[in-house]
């Protein structure tokens, strides 16, 4: 079982909106409304690939009632706890013509430091049946910048791996608790080494490094470039030819899910990577945000080298 963590989840609501321009009125020519937040784009991907997969978090209100309902349809267990605000809306304006995303984020409820130790505790009681634990996206407000490192060492009393997806100064925090596995993109990096990456050498030795303080998987992602990743077995640059894209956003949250069930049935490390490299891929065919199919996935593996 994959256990999926999303702290600060959100309804993503996506408009399709041709010539999009700053101070002008449109009206959208699609739009549709999904469970978001990173982590829960994680757990849409790896119940697409078969997975049984449990997501917690923290939930509220009418917006928190309407993730609750998606997530009995997409068939993941809802271990999230109920807290007193309302869960944030995400906003994204898609032009497929110029070909560009502009998002609208909300920050989101403040969390009781109550709803905080719920939270752990029932955290305490789930994780020990879970195989993968995935932590994803920025903390909500009220919590302090090693709430992630709590989670982190809880799971490891359990012997279960983490693979965390954050950045800033969260990830920084983070990495002092040694989570499994971490996945920044190059500028993400930059932010925790403190320096521009000007070669693949740079990238390279940056994630040596990271990978030396314990962390046993570090998945730089670069996008149409690929990926660059450290590991016990040594350093892989994995790569695939161009192809067309609907939509990029997601595509790192399905490179996650990819690591997750791929270690989660304890896969040898080329095929975890190559499997994330082919989810992150797939996700590009769709407008909707952290979405795969089989047949997609099973086609891109083939091309990534």
């Amino acid at each position: 079982m994959i256990l999926t963590v999303t702290l600060n989840p959100a309804i993503d609501k996506v408009y399709e909106v041709e010539y999009f321009a700053v101070g002008d009125v449109f009206r959208p020519k699609d739009m549709w409304a999904t469970a978001g937040g990173k982590g829960l784009n994680v757990s849409r991907v790896a119940k697409i690939l078969g997975e049984d997969v449990r997501a917690t978090g923290f939930l509220g209100g009418p917006n928190g009632d309407f993730i609750r309902g998606e997530l009995k349809k997409l068939g993941i267990y809802d271990a999230f706890i109920q807290i007193e605000g309302n869960t944030r809306i995400c906003i994204a304006i898609n032009d497929p013509v110029s070909d560009t995303s502009t998002e609208v984020l909300e920050p989101g409820p403040i969390i009781s430091d109550h709803e905080q130790q719920e939270f752990l505790n029932n955290f305490k009681a789930i994780v020990k049946e879970a195989d993968i634990v995935t932590i994803s996206g920025s903390l909500p407000k009220g919590l302090a910048l090693d709430f992630y490192g709590k989670i982190i060492e809880i799971s490891r009393e359990y012997g279960k791996r983490v693979l965390l997806d954050t950045s800033g100064q969260t990830l920084i925090k983070s990495l002092e608790y040694g989570p499994f596995m971490i996945k920044p993109n190059q500028s993400e990096l930059e932010a925790v080494v403190g320096k521009r990456m000007e070669s693949e050498k740079d990238i390279l030795d940056a994630a040596f490094k990271i990978h030396e303080k314990g962390v046993q998987l570090v998945c730089v992602t670069l996008g149409a470039k690929g990926c660059i990743a450290v590991t016990e077995e040594g350093a892989f640059h994995l790569k695939a030819p161009p192809i067309e894209t609907v939509s990029t956003v997601g595509s790192g949250d399905s490179f996650l899910a990819g690591c997750a069930v791929s270690l989660s049935q304890g896969q040898p490390t080329e095929v975890v990577l190559k499997t994330a490299m082919a989810c992150g891929m797939a996700n590009t065919q769709f407008a909707r945000t952290g979405y795969v199919s089989r047949e997609l996935v099973d086609k891109f593996y083939k091309m990534v080298e």
